[in-house]
């Protein structure tokens, strides 16, 4: 039985061929009977421009003669976005790698020299601003990404998902339904987690501990963290009656150090966890 790496790299390949298809005007039986390579075109510093599909001189003439955009009788470009779908290059990445502790560090690492910069009074409440959404960000961003990475490559832990998620449990299922879903159910699971919002944490605190038996403790810190995010990102740092939002060098070393501590807790539970 293949990885749930190898399931998730097949899972593109086959998304892939669909946008290629249908972009071509052709259906993906008709693609597979053709032979053709796909190039990437690159400027002279290797900035990917887009692609180019060259497509043999055999190939069935009648397929051919459906294809959009063909040039000479033997190519067609395509734009980078074209084959490539973001969000699943992200999601792709989020259940084949397990590096998110040290990504979590890396997007923290420059902040104390950040906040070493001197300028006026109002830059340096903007600046401060975005260090808070900033940090939020970071440890939501681990948060999703590791939840996801051990669920989606554990049956157990995908069959415990399933069994004690209310979504799932409300989810009313064809018996056509549930042979597809049996077959796509990782992928199921990794876009359905994908959509949650992970900076709620009244629904991320109890999934980590129904899901991965990993008690958070006390959060609260957190929460009044995520309160204030919104105000940072909807409002630019003022709450709902405009007034300013209490930020300062100090609160963002504090959050950064509360945030570390309870990255590094999960990430070591995790690692235990696995083990068991």
């Amino acid at each position: 039985m293949g990885t749930t790496k190898d399931y998730w790299f097949d899972r593109i390949e086959v998304q892939k061929n669909y946008r290629l298809a249908n972009f071509l005007g052709i259906t993906e039986d008709e693609l597979e009977q053709i032979t053709y390579d796909i190039d990437g075109d690159y400027s002279n510093d290797g900035l990917l421009y887009g692609y180019t599909v060259r497509f043999d001189d055999d190939n069935d003439p009648s397929i051919m003669a459906k294809i959009n955009g063909l040039t000479s009788g033997s190519y067609v470009s395509l734009s980078q976005w074209d084959l490539e779908d973001p969000e699943e290059d992200e999601l792709e990445w989020e259940v084949g790698h397990s590096d998110q502790l040290e990504m979590f560090n890396k997007q923290l690492v420059d902040i104390p020299a950040m906040l070493q910069i001197e300028t006026t009074k109002s830059a340096q409440f903007s600046l401060l601003v975005m260090l808070h959404a900033h940090v939020v960000s970071a440890l939501e961003h681990f948060l999703s990404t590791t939840f996801i990475h051990r669920v989606t490559n554990s049956d157990k832990l995908t069959k415990k998902l399933i069994e004690t998620d209310p979504e799932f449990g409300n989810r009313k299922f064809t018996v056509n339904e549930i042979y597809a879903q049996h077959s796509n159910i990782k992928s199921t699971v990794a876009t359905y987690l994908k959509g949650i919002i992970f900076h709620d944490m009244s629904k991320v605190k109890p999934m980590y501990a129904k899901v991965l038996s990993c008690d958070f403790g006390d959060v609260s810190w957190l929460f009044r963290a995520v309160r204030v995010r919104h105000d940072c990102v909807h409002r630019a740092g003022c709450d709902k009656e405009g007034t300013p939002i209490t930020v300062s060098a100090d609160s963002i070393k504090g959050l950064v150090k509360d945030c570390r501590m309870l990255a590094e807790k999960i990430d070591a539970h995790v690692q235990e966890f696995e083990n068991e």
